[in-house]
């Protein structure tokens, strides 16, 4: 079982304890709809499968995109309640087109005939009107997982694949480059017994491997920097002189004990190393949620950066908050705001994915607790100086108190509103548990006049005070091995529970 479906069990057996309500999921075909005839309007829609008591819901969506044509993909997974493409096997890689409406497009579930061992973890759009996604193979014998690409067309239909068998519990966040080909981040063991160490892989438009870099955390990368479980990379971006931009998480040592920090990295375009930085306080340290992590970074227009996630106080109660950092050209702190609270034990607010928008601002998703004493979603609107636009809440089909709510992904669309995705924990038979979460907002965050779906709040912008330390980690150039994948589609035809309209 993955990581990701671990730390949702866990989030939502709690919930699972106060449901008071339950919801039975009808499943049949529905109208295929095309984004063509199909106004944008603001949605909130959960795909869920619970088979009996002890087969509760077990579904979720880790990431979104829009295609050219206007259609929204989410993907994520089935925990194993749904029949795949082979007799006798459930679950797999969950993929749902929707108009920007919501209405339905296409749904598929991707597996190899194993139970419930692959997922997707990150999708994005390409020029050509289809989709890259990746994801984990754990159905192999070797790395348990594999990183998973598959490249897809407009329909969902597999274009190429492969595994990524050279790296134990490697995964892989892709990103299409100008020459129409991907450049990849992410983290992988070469042996079971070794630390994790950070990689960049560049693929062809078919997905060859061009070029790769590996980066290892040692006792000497900054100062208080020890080897551990490694260093993870994360996001990567593109910058103005041709090179890139990277961001992950590396282990460090303080006082009160183990806890992780910020590390930004500057590639020129041949992949050679700039500048480095660990960024951390006192007082502050980063967080790493599993596999849902995630710190996206993004050029800015006076040639520095901004890095958004999530913020962790290195003494209990360990509180989180969503925070972004702006940085200059040479990695040097220049602002950082922090989203969120500290007033109370176990406050989380853990921002698990963001975007730059249109306007310079930045939108920021992932799940708060200090609102309604339960997880919900939370979206932050901020203007180019991180100060806050708006901020929504977003709440699911359970009394207040019962919900559990992570926003996973979040982009804005073509026509300048929202959409997100994530898991929404949903009272279903005897015992409830997450669904396959799709939220279409308008421009201010808000779903229509359903009041029980959004609801603004007011925190304010909290101070931080992370330093930037300089910061060197062992390259390398390994030689990736693939092996062909074999992943087959089948059509699923699940109606969402609709809270809007």
């Amino acid at each position: 079982m993955n990581k990701k479906t671990l730390a949702l069990k866990a989030l939502f057996a709690m919930a699972a304890t106060c449901a008071l309500g339950q919801q039975a999921v009808s499943i049949h075909e529905q109208p295929t709809a095309s984004a063509s005839n199909s106004n944008s309007a603001p949605f909130d829609k959960i795909w869920s499968v619970a088979l009996n008591p002890f087969n509760q819901s077990d579904q979720w969506a880790n990431s979104i995109t829009q295609l050219t044509n206007g259609t929204l993909v989410g993907v994520g997974a089935d925990g194993g309640n749904q029949p795949n493409s082979c007799k006798g096997f459930l679950g797999g890689a969950w993929v749902i087109d929707v108009t920007p409406a919501g209405g339905n497009v296409f749904q598929k579930l991707y597996s190899d005939c194993a139970t419930s061992k692959q997922w997707a973890t990150f999708v994005r759009a390409t020029t050509d009107g289809g989709f890259i996604f990746s994801g984990e193979d754990n159905s192999t014998s070797f790395c348990q997982p594999c990183a998973w690409f598959a490249k897809f067309s407009s329909t969902g239909t597999i274009v190429w694949q492969q595994d990524l068998t050279s790296f134990f519990g490697s995964g892989i966040n892709l990103k299409p480059t100008s020459d129409g080909g991907f450049i990849g981040v992410g983290f992988g063991q070469p042996s079971s017994t070794e630390p994790t160490s950070g990689l960049i892989m560049k693929f062809s438009a078919i997905g060859l491997p061009l070029w790769s870099k590996s980066f290892t955390e040692t006792a000497q990368s900054f100062r208080g920097a020890v080897v551990n479980n490694g260093l993870i990379l994360n996001s990567i971006d593109f910058t103005p002189d041709g090179g890139y931009i990277v961001s992950g998480v590396a282990d460090a040592r303080f006082s009160s004990g183990f806890a992780h920090v910020l590390v930004l990295i500057k590639l020129a375009s041949t992949a050679s190393v700039q500048w480095a930085r660990a960024y951390y306080s006192s007082t502050w340290g980063s967080w790493v949620p599993g596999d849902s992590l995630q710190y996206p970074v993004f050029p800015t227009a006076d040639g520095g950066y901004v890095v958004s996630g999530t913020v962790q106080t290195l003494t209990y109660p360990f509180q989180t908050m969503f925070f972004l950092m702006d940085v200059d050209s040479e990695g040097r702190v220049v602002w950082q705001k922090a989203y969120g609270s500290t007033n109370g034990n176990s406050v989380r607010s853990n921002a698990i994915s963001a975007s730059a928008t249109s306007d310079g601002g930045y939108i920021l998703a992932g799940q708060s607790n200090i609102f309604l004493q339960e997880f919900d979603g939370w979206l932050v609107k901020t203007d180019a100086q991180g100060e806050i636009e708006w901020q929504n809440l977003y709440s699911g089909t359970e009394p207040t108190g019962s919900n559990s709510i992570a926003l996973n992904d979040v982009i804005q669309t073509q026509d300048g509103t929202y959409a997100a995705a994530g898991s929404s924990y949903v009272g279903s038979l005897t015992y409830g548990g997450p669904g396959f979460f799709i939220l279409k907002t308008d421009a201010q965050g808000n779903v229509g006049t359903c009041m029980s779906c959004s609801q603004a709040t007011h925190t304010t912008v909290q101070p931080l005070d992370l330093l930037a330390f300089d910061a060197t980690f062992e390259q390398a150039i390994p030689v990736p091995t693939f092996s062909a994948s074999k992943m087959n589609g089948k059509k699923t035809s699940v109606t969402p529970i609709t809270l809007f309209p």
